[in-house]
């Protein structure tokens, strides 16, 4: 029959002389073959090992730093000290009571502790400590924080400050990078000398938002020794 016959010319191999017609996938390209872990393998096949959490899959690595490359990371400018980690400004604390649960809050983040002994009268302390950090706070009889000090030069048995000094002053303890960052001081004073302590700096004082930065230098007067942070209209007290 003529149908018959034109169905197995059709299937005739191409070693016969006769052309195979199109394909559907010849046109558009061949159907995807499956793939490893497709939907038809088992979801768990105890055999085989787990993969670590730790190594998530298809997610990139993060290369491995040199020990040398990790401390250029960790460091600011080329030439500085490492920057400590971002913490709470302090100003914050001035003006609040040292019961509030931020300002404890603030106080634990720093190390912040009651130097021995509470104030005549009171159960709460004068004064609170974080030598490691070079941060001391001065306190009135209700416990409200009046003075934030940043101690820079190690006196008195403070670690030097590590950290941005508040009001946009920048982390290098400096007068020219004072006078760079906040501009010209509102107020200056000369160096002088006390007559059991010994030689005084110049000190420098900014009016900021909110503050009064007081600036206190090295003889050489230059170098940064102390920071003192009140709030505007208080005096500024020094230790």
């Amino acid at each position: 029959m003529g149908f018959v016959e034109r169905r197995a010319d059709q299937h005739r191999q191409a070693g016969d002389g006769a052309l195979r017609p199109p394909r559907t996938e010849d046109r558009y390209g061949s159907k995807p073959r499956q793939r490893s872990g497709g939907s038809n393998e088992p979801l768990f096949d105890p055999g085989s090992p787990r993969r670590s959490n730790t190594d998530p899959v298809d997610l990139p690595t993060s290369p491995t730093l040199a020990p040398e490359q990790a401390v250029k990371q960790t460091a600011g400018e080329e030439g500085s000290p490492p920057r400590a980690a971002e913490r709470t400004d302090l100003t914050l604390l001035l003006g609040r009571t040292v019961l509030e649960a931020r300002v404890q809050q603030i106080c634990r983040e720093y190390g912040l502790i009651p130097r021995t002994g509470a104030a005549v009268g009171s159960g709460l302390s004068r004064s609170y400590l974080a030598r490691d950090a070079g941060v001391e706070l001065a306190a009135d009889t209700h416990g409200t924080v009046t003075t934030v000090f940043l101690h820079f030069h190690g006196d008195d048995g403070f670690a030097p400050y590590q950290g941005e000094i508040p009001g946009g002053a920048g982390s290098v303890p400096c007068r020219a990078h004072l006078w760079a960052m906040l501009g010209r001081p509102d107020e200056q004073g000369d160096p002088y000398r006390d007559r059991f302590l010994g030689d005084y700096g110049p000190w420098d004082k900014w009016v900021l938002a909110g503050f009064v930065l007081h600036a206190q230098f090295a003889p050489d007067a230059e170098g940064l020794e102390r920071v003192t942070l009140t709030l505007p209209d208080r005096p500024t007290y020094d230790v």
